[in-house]
């Protein structure tokens, strides 16, 4: 069995999260500037406090702070979207599944609780929208542990966003482009 939380928002960066009987156990909050995101917040019901500092590529968990370049390395090759992530001595491997739908945080250390995953918003449009959810296995009572597995799946979902988002902007953009050059190089 596992513990369910729900974003309630699309915007992942800014939403409550909730257990299934719909009480708030965390809460995201992101400040923007001109160049983009600055700092994303995570207050957690039970007490620990996380930080996302998107500019200087670092998480803080309980006041304990750590770059991502020593937090994250590939894993799997040089094609392979895996990642592996890390705190303290506990190694998770994040690996995509389904299409992109599903994103597995599977443990690489002995005692651990087990797989946590994550499934991605997907819009629907003759019936209601599926929200992104993380589930937790209940055997998972460390709040660091899961402040840590949260901000990593957070930080690898907006980087898989923002790269689909830049892919469609130059889609557009290019097909704009050939669009009118034919228009404008007329009959030959």
């Amino acid at each position: 069995m596992s513990t369910t939380l729900t974003f309630t928002d699309q915007k992942l960066l800014e939403s409550a999260v909730v257990d299934a009987e719909g009480t708030v156990q965390y809460t995201t909050t992101t400040t923007s500037g001109f160049r983009g995101r600055k700092i994303t917040t995570i207050m957690a019901a039970s007490g620990p406090v996380g930080v996302m500092n998107w500019r200087q590529k670092t998480f803080t968990i309980n006041g304990v702070h750590r770059e991502w370049e020593y937090l994250k390395s590939r894993s799997g090759g040089i094609f392979s979207s895996e990642r592996e992530w890390k705190w303290d001595h506990r190694h998770y491997k994040l690996k995509y599944h389904d299409s992109q739908k599903e994103l597995l945080a599977t443990p690489n250390f002995a005692n651990a609780a087990g797989t946590v995953r994550f499934t991605t918003y997907r819009s629907h449009l003759f019936h209601d929208n599926k929200r992104a959810a993380i589930y937790f296995p209940s055997q998972m009572e460390d709040e660091t542990e899961k402040m840590f597995l949260l901000m990593a799946i957070l930080q690898t979902e907006i980087r898989r966003q923002d790269r689909a988002r830049n892919a469609r902007n130059n889609a557009a953009a290019s097909s704009a482009m050939a669009s009118s050059a034919v228009a404008t190089s007329g009959p030959c």
